[in-house]
């Protein structure tokens, strides 16, 4: 009986021993690698967090990956400093303080999908002519973009086909600005070539002469943010026009106002086109006590005609366009201020207030 005692004794405490060992595993999560069923000590190990817990890409003898440690809800969180790679192999290794055999995991990322899904849903300004002053051009993709590529997939071609390049090269070499999810692409043509009196305008001329037709190429090999090519390449042709240098006067735009009781558009008509990105948040509608009212913005005509559609029936009374002086037309010129100045001028009319405002009535 005793002896029987015994034996179930130690298989017990063998089971026991094994149940511990199986509560500590090592997890992969959201781009991040878990030690779980481990209780933290109050205090790190005398190396940090890495010296116990390690994560390995690929296959050999390779340094561990650089990233963060975190206690998050009990478990020791590894945070890589660089993104999970599609299709590589990962090899995570804990090595408990207290002594014993490593506890070791392998992980394979899931292969990213390469069929490409990224286009080009939009350039502006969307006129064919453009003026020979033109400052910026702007890129929509409808996905997140790899960056510090066009250099190498975008063009602009003269009208023999030929790439438009080294002094002849139209944008402002090495400038590409992205907005916040990259989506949109800034580009700026060269601003030595626009402003009169400098050598670069002189000896060269603007970057899109008067009556001579480009075209503007989007390689399909541009890489999106996953390093998949474009749906399709993109092609767009225009023709330089004459130059832009009268700074946009809001007293010039045509304001027709809608009828009270309605959610008809406010309509605004520019004598010139404008700079498509500043128009969707530089104007803005206010009624009584100055109270912006909420509606959605809308631009036609390439980009010489502003509506606001608003979200609540208008009513009654006097509303005010505000317009911010910092907006601009394709040259870049804003109100009050020509951006394609002659150095040799000077400049005769200054405004000072940041807003500007136009009344109308709602009836």
């Amino acid at each position: 009986m005793l002896r029987l005692r015994l034996a179930c004794l130690a298989v017990i405490l063998t089971l026991g021993i094994t149940a511990s060992a199986q509560t500590i595993s090592i997890q992969f999560e959201a781009g991040t690698f878990r030690v779980i069923g481990w209780k933290l000590p109050s205090a790190l190990p005398a190396n940090g967090w890495g010296s116990v817990f390690k994560v390995y890409a690929g296959a050999g003898d390779v340094p561990p990956l650089a990233g963060t440690y975190a206690d998050e809800g009990g478990a020791l969180v590894f945070h890589p400093s660089y993104p999970i790679a599609p299709g590589v192999h990962y090899r995570a290794v804990f090595q408990p303080p207290t002594g014993g055999p490593p506890i070791e995991k392998t992980f394979d990322s899931p292969h990213q999908d390469k069929t490409p899904s990224a286009r080009v849903e939009h350039i502006y300004p969307s006129a064919d002519v453009l003026p020979s002053n033109q400052l910026r051009l702007y890129i929509y993709f409808s996905a997140p973009m790899s960056r510090d590529e066009s250099a190498r997939y975008l063009h602009v071609l003269d009208e023999d086909g030929k790439v438009l390049q080294g002094d002849h090269a139209v944008f402002l070499p090495g400038e590409e600005l992205w907005d916040p999810n990259y989506q949109r692409l800034t580009m700026t043509f060269d601003p030595g070539r626009i402003k009169r009196g400098l050598t670069s305008n002189e000896r060269i001329g603007p970057p899109l002469a008067e009556g001579k037709k480009f075209t503007l190429v989007i390689d399909r090999e541009w890489p999106d943010a996953n390093g998949t090519p474009l749906v399709e390449g993109f092609r767009k042709s225009f023709r330089g026009g004459p130059p832009e240098r009268n700074p946009p006067d809001p007293m010039q735009w045509r304001v027709a106002a809608p009828k009270a009781g309605t959610l008809a558009p406010l309509v605004v008509i520019f004598p010139t086109p404008m700079n498509y990105p500043l128009l969707q948040r530089m104007i803005q509608v206010s009624g009584a006590q100055g109270k912006k009212l909420t509606g959605t913005v809308s631009i036609a005509r390439q980009e010489t005609q502003w509506s606001f559609a608003p979200h609540d029936s208008w009513k009654t009374g006097d509303y005010q366009l505000i317009v911010d002086t910092g907006i601009e037309d394709l040259a870049g010129n804003h109100v009050g201020q020509a951006f394609d100045i002659d150095t040799f001028d000077r400049v005769t009319r200054h405004i000072s207030a940041n807003t500007i405002s136009l009344p109308f009535a709602v009836r």
